[in-house]
Order: structure tokens, then sequence, then C-alpha cells
């Protein structure tokens, strides 16, 4: 086991250490990470299971954005996907550079994502628990053109040596996955009923998908979530700082991590104890709680203010988070620098979002980690509220480009560590057999 180093808080060996620093995600004996494994898929025409090579990947259900997580496909590199959630009925355009057009099974065409936002007619997809999202079918089409995204992020799909998309076929891809819920969906005998239920809407359905991009080519898609393994958002982060590439625990003296995820729509706070003791695993316990709103607290605030400076500016939620994180807004066509109202909107909203955080900055008993959109967004409040009473070892501010992206490259360490187990059962079976 490796150990916590006090000048960046975290084990060089971490995941979380190996990303921050841009290193490649090999294991200690230099071999590269498995980005599939032998697994089985349901065949509804047939109505039978088959063996199939399924991917490894993350998703993290966020309610202000899907975030993916999967291993390149040639590169020992974490590739990640963010796009917001958003959603808007494909328009007929008549001129100009095109979008990036979907269609999922017999669905609409659609827009996702800025594009959907950039529309000025974004539809709001529901937010809140698995069960209320899952059941709309624009959230699944959405979910599955966002999979096809990080897929071709990491290198997936029939490329020229440009590596960009060739032919209208690209494939089937199966993929094994862990699905970040809400903290409060997952008990300790595992998620809710509700959330497993909703889980099951996805569960080895077959996307068809098709995506047709600016320049009017269309590929075609085949998309499979063959195993789901749901974690809790949070605990996600924690398990990126906790964890090695070897998928072996760190060796710290902390007995108690506290991970504040500051999401946009929400804000939670992960409680890790560490029990140490001596001769035996540490062991984990976890406590998770939701502290409030996210960034949305500000972000509609911002809409407000936007609306009574610009009359005729009306923004909807994604469109105002886009707003508040870009501090940028259309007015009559031009873009326009909104910095001064997204900064005043803060001065006078934090101190209440933040709030519900203070109390664990105040507790010296516990180590701290900052993740989430919203630390980003928050780091100078932060950073004032932390150095009144902490010394810098006593907390960590997770890397602004890793922050928005954690929970799903978290899960895809949970993922791994899953997968390599099943991989080591599967050698050992083949070893009895011989």
């Amino acid at each position: 086991m490796q150990s916590v180093t006090t000048a960046m808080n975290m084990s060089p060996e971490s995941f979380l250490s190996k990303l921050t620093q841009k290193l490649p995600l090999v294991t200690s004996r230099g071999r590269d990470l498995p980005r599939s494994l032998p697994f089985r898929r349901w065949n509804g025409d047939v109505r039978q299971w088959e063996p199939t090579q399924a991917l490894i990947a993350a998703i993290d259900n966020g309610n202000d954005a899907f975030k993916g997580a999967m291993l390149h496909v040639q590169r020992p590199t974490m590739t990640t996907k963010r796009i917001l959630t958003a959603y808007t009925p494909a328009r007929k355009l008549r001129g100009g550079e095109g979008v990036v057009t979907w269609q999922v099974n017999d669905s609409e065409e659609f827009w996702i994502g800025e594009d959907a936002v950039e529309s000025k007619k974004v539809e709001s997809l529901p937010i809140g628990m698995t069960d209320e999202r899952l059941h709309d079918q624009r959230y699944q089409c959405y979910l599955a053109a966002c999979l096809v995204e990080l897929l071709i992020a990491a290198g997936y799909g029939q490329l020229d040596r440009d590596g960009r998309l060739i032919g209208e076929w690209q494939g089937e891809y199966d993929l094994y996955t862990s699905f970040g819920i809400p903290n409060e969906e997952i008990t300790i005998s595992g998620p809710t009923k509700e959330a497993s239920n909703a889980l099951r809407l996805i569960f080895n359905v077959p996307f068809k998908i098709s995506r047709t991009d600016e320049h009017g080519v269309t590929t075609r898609w085949v998309v499979r979530l063959v195993e789901i393994n749901p974690y809790p958002q949070s605990f996600a982060s924690f398990a990126c700082w906790y964890y090695t590439v070897d998928g072996t625990p760190i060796d710290t003296r902390i007995i108690k991590h506290v991970t504040i995820d500051i999401g946009g729509g929400q804000t939670h706070s992960c409680e890790v104890d560490l029990i140490h003791r001596q001769d035996a695993p540490v062991k984990l316990r976890m406590e998770a709680k939701l502290l409030g709103e996210g960034t949305i607290s500000i972000a509609r605030p911002v809409k407000d203010a936007i609306r009574a400076q610009y009359r005729g500016v009306r923004l909807s939620d994604a469109a105002a988070q886009h707003a508040l994180m870009t501090q940028q807004v259309a007015v009559a066509g031009e873009l326009t620098d909104i910095n001064h109202l997204v900064a005043e909107v803060i001065i006078a909203r934090s101190k209440q979002l933040l709030s519900p955080v203070l109390e664990y900055i105040q507790e010296g008993q516990n180590f701290l980690m900052f993740t989430g959109g919203g630390r980003v967004l928050l780091e100078q409040q932060l950073r004032e509220m932390v150095g009144m009473t902490r010394t810098e070892g006593q907390y960590l501010f997770v890397d602004p480009t890793l922050s928005p992206v954690l929970n799903a490259i978290g899960g895809y360490v949970l993922a791994q560590a899953a997968a390599i187990k099943i991989l080591a059962a599967s050698t050992s079976s083949a070893s009895v057999l011989r």
C-alpha cells in the first residue's frame, strides 16, 4: 500500500493522483487496465442469453449533465464526456452549418446538450430521483445519445486515419457499467426498490441510434447496457482518492474523510469512516446526506437578473446553468458577457448555498475534499471559509478539470474493481478445467 503525501493530500499512487498529474493509467507492473470483459447479453428475439465482450464504462446520472467515463480504446488514458441535460426536438434548417441530430429507435429527431440550449427552445427533462427520470422516454433517448458521444470520444467506431467516422454502420456496443444514482437511493443492502425498477427500463435494451453530424453524414449504432451496477454518486469521488490503479487501497492515517460534492442540482456530503484495526484490513463505513440545492440556486437568480437587465431574454433552468458556467448569454443575437451579473449574484447567494457546508469545515476531526462543478464556480468563497480554521494539509480541492466529472471517474474505478474480480474468477475456472 502507498502513503498519502501531505503536499498533495493524496497518495501518489491513487487513481486521483495519476489523473491530476496526467500520468498513464497502468498497473504497478506496467500493464494496461482491462477495457472489456467476457459477459452475456439478453437476446430478446430468441429469448435467451448469449455471450458477448462488454466494454467497461461508468455513467454519472447527474441532474445538470450526463457524465461518462471509460478508457480510451488505444491509449492508457481516461476519456470523460460531460453533456448538459438538455433536449429539444430537431428543427428543419434551411442553410448554414447543421446540428448533430439524433434519433433513437422510433423516436422523433432531436438535439441535446449545448445544441439544444442554443436553440432557445430547450425542453426541461425531469430531475430528481432515478425513478422520475428513467420513465421519461425523452430522457432515455438523451442517455442513449450521450453514450454514443462517449464511445466516439474514446475512439470507438469505424475511423479513418484522421480519426473521422467513416461508413454508416458503426457496430454494436455492449456496456458493462457502473451507474451513479442519488446517494439517498442506496442503502446498506443495495439500491432502493424504486431505483432498481427504474434501472430495469434500460437494462439489456437494444438502443438503435442514428446520428447525423453537422455535415449531414449519418452513422448508426446499437448500444446495450448488459450490466448496471448502481453506486452512490458522491462515494465515487472518495473511491478515486482511496484506490490505486491496481485496485488496492492506499495506506493512510486519515480516519474520517468527508467529500463535499457541489453539483448542479444538489449539494451532498459523503462521510467515510476508515476503521483501522491491528492486523486487519481497513473497514469503510459510509454515510451520505443531501445538504441542499446545488448551483441551480445561483443559476435561477442569474436568470432573473438577466431578464431584469435584458428584457425579452427568458432562459430555461438548463440555459441558466449554461450561462452561469460560461458567463455569457445571447442578447439581440449577440453573445454578451455577463461576468458582472454573475459576480453580483454569487456574492449575494453563495453564503446560503454554502451554509450547510460550514459545520463540516468547522469540525476539526475530518479531512475535507471539495469536488463537483460548484467547487470550481465557488472556489474563492470555499477557500476563504477553510482558510480561517484549517491548514492546507487538512483539505483538498480536486483539480478543476476533474471536479465536474469525478463521480463518473470514480464510478469507473468501481466498475474496474468488479470487472477484475470477474476476470480473475474466469481465469481460475479455466485453470481448474485444464
